[in-house]
C-alpha cells in the first residue's frame, strides 16, 4: 500500500472533505466548524473546565482560550472562576449560545445526514471503535513530553492569573463608572 492510499491518507481526506462541507456552511451562518464543536459540546455539558474542553474536542489550549474570547465578545459563553482551583475557569453557554448552537445544529441536519449516511448503521459502532483507538495510539505532544509540563503549567498559570486580574480590573473600573 503506497502513502496515498495508506490509513494516514485515507483519515486526512475523510476529515478535511467533512470538515470543509461544515466548514463552509457555518460560514454562512457567522460560525466557523471548530466554534461549532465547542458550542456543542458545551450544549452537552456546561461548567467544564477550560482545559477539559479543549482535551474533550481535540484541540490545543491556546486554540481553546482565543476561540472562547471570540465566543465571550459575541455573548455566546461566559468564563467563571473555578472555586476550588484559582487557576481554572469554568465555561458555560449563555442562553444566546445556547439557541445559536441549537440553530446551527438544525440548519445543517442535511450535512449530518450525509455524514450518517456515508457509514452502514451496523458498521457505526466498529468504525468509531476503530478512530478511538487511533486518537488513543498517537499521544499528542503534550503527553509525550512530561518533563516540559512544569514549566509550562507554570507559564500558564502566571497567564491565567495575569488574564483574571485584568479581567477583574475591568469589571472594578466598569462598576466604578
Amino acid at each position: 500500500m503506497g502513502f496515498r492510499t495508506g490509513l494516514g491518507m485515507g483519515l486526512r481526506g475523510a476529515y478535511f472533505s467533512m470538515h470543509r462541507s461544515f466548514q463552509a456552511f457555518y460560514a454562512r451562518h457567522g460560525a466557523t466548524a471548530d466554534q461549532f464543536v465547542v458550542l456543542s459540546m458545551l450544549a452537552e455539558e456546561d461548567g467544564i473546565t477550560q482545559q477539559e474542553l479543549a482535551r474533550r474536542v481535540f484541540s490545543d489550549p491556546n486554540t481553546i482560550t482565543a476561540m472562547l474570547t471570540l465566543l465571550e465578545k459575541r455573548g455566546l459563553a461566559k468564563r467563571e472562576d473555578h472555586e476550588a482551583d484559582g487557576r481554572a475557569w469554568l465555561v458555560y453557554l449563555t442562553p444566546k449560545g445556547r439557541q445559536f448552537q441549537r440553530t446551527l445544529h438544525e440548519s445543517a441536519e442535511h450535512l449530518h445526514t450525509r455524514l450518517r449516511e456515508a457509514v452502514p448503521p451496523e458498521q457505526l459502532e466498529m468504525v468509531l471503535n476503530v478512530l478511538r483507538k487511533i486518537a488513543e495510539a498517537m499521544p499528542s505532544p503534550e503527553r509525550k513530553s512530561r518533563k516540559a509540563q512544569p514549566q509550562k503549567a507554570r507559564k500558564l498559570s502566571k497567564r491565567i492569573a495575569g488574564a483574571k486580574a485584568a479581567q477583574k480590573n475591568k469589571k472594578a473600573t466598569r462598576n466604578h463608572s
